[in-house]
């Protein structure tokens, strides 16, 4: 099968309102030997909305345009998930100071160019960006493998403490009627009930997971000092990605339990019933 070319063209955003800008632009990337896939766009606005829709591989934003500048332009998409990720190059002819520099770094630009530009300027800081925003993706989506793998590991130990108290909780039911008739059989029995204390083992688990996502915890609290304990326990597990099937075994509930238990956290929390719990417990 042979692969098409043109699925592996890096996709460029330049807006600017000065169209002979834009044409200069799209004439040094298409003077190079590797094709781009070039969009345009003639004020802020319409660069953000662009930029929401085609996801470029970089964005070259003039400063002052009409509609929303290029550093509103940037807030903006820094704020959207989907978009955040993207490198931004902002330019302009007319905020040239060291302290407009800052200013745009600080918005989020990953670079900054003075216009007017050379060519071999412009293509060497756009693949400069480029190839940055390529190695934080890979850097990212390691990070994101390491953490899910030690998130699976937090999971298998959380059901094996889920696993063996249900195992020790149906061998209390089965002495009890048997107990008080038989003192060491009551000894044994209490020395269950002892072992089915969840706390013991909550403090080995939390240990792992806090090493997993450091402070979870404390911003959590910091945030909503109302959680009780075990809701502090429900954030945890949402916020390893848990299933449903795999929060209800550990925390042994049933669906209709766990659906009532976030119903709950969300009425405590002022949040709405449509809001995303589990997304929300992604942020700390």
């Amino acid at each position: 099968m042979t692969m098409n070319p043109h699925s592996f063209r890096k996709k460029i955003l330049v807006a600017d309102d000065n169209p002979a800008v834009i044409e200069t632009i799209f004439q040094y990337f298409n003077d190079t030997r590797q094709p781009y896939e070039l969009l345009n766009a003639c004020n802020g606005s319409i660069a953000y909305q662009v930029a929401r829709e085609e996801l470029p591989d970089l964005i070259i934003l003039d400063w002052e345009m009409p509609m929303l500048s290029g550093l509103e332009v940037i807030g903006y998409l820094k704020k959207q998930e989907e978009t955040r990720h993207i490198p931004i190059i902002i330019a302009t002819g007319a905020q040239i100071e060291d302290r407009n520099l800052e200013e745009a770094l600080e918005t989020g630009a990953i670079d900054y160019i003075r216009k007017p530009f050379s060519r071999i300027e412009l293509l060497a800081r756009s693949k400069a960006a480029m190839r940055m925003s390529a190695l934080h993706q890979r850097e990212k989506i390691l990070l994101q493998s390491v953490i899910d793998a030690q998130n699976r590991e937090l999971s298998t130990i959380a059901l094996q403490v889920a696993q063996k108290n249900e195992l020790l909780d149906g061998v209390v039911k089965k002495l009890q009627p048997i107990a008080s008739k038989d003192n060491a059989i009551k000894s044994y029995l209490k020395t269950l009930q002892n072992g089915l204390s969840l706390d013991n083992q909550w403090d080995k688990f939390k240990l792992h997971f806090e090493k997993v996502h450091p402070h979870f915890f404390a911003r959590l609290q910091q945030n909503y000092p109302v959680l009780s304990p075990n809701e502090l326990k429900l954030c945890a597990y949402m916020k390893m990605n848990l299933s449903v099937k795999e929060t209800m075994q550990i925390l042994n509930i049933s669906k209709k339990g766990l659906e009532t238990a976030r119903y709950r956290m969300k009425k405590k929390l002022n949040l709405k019933p449509k809001d995303d719990l589990p997304k929300l417990m992604q942020q700390f």
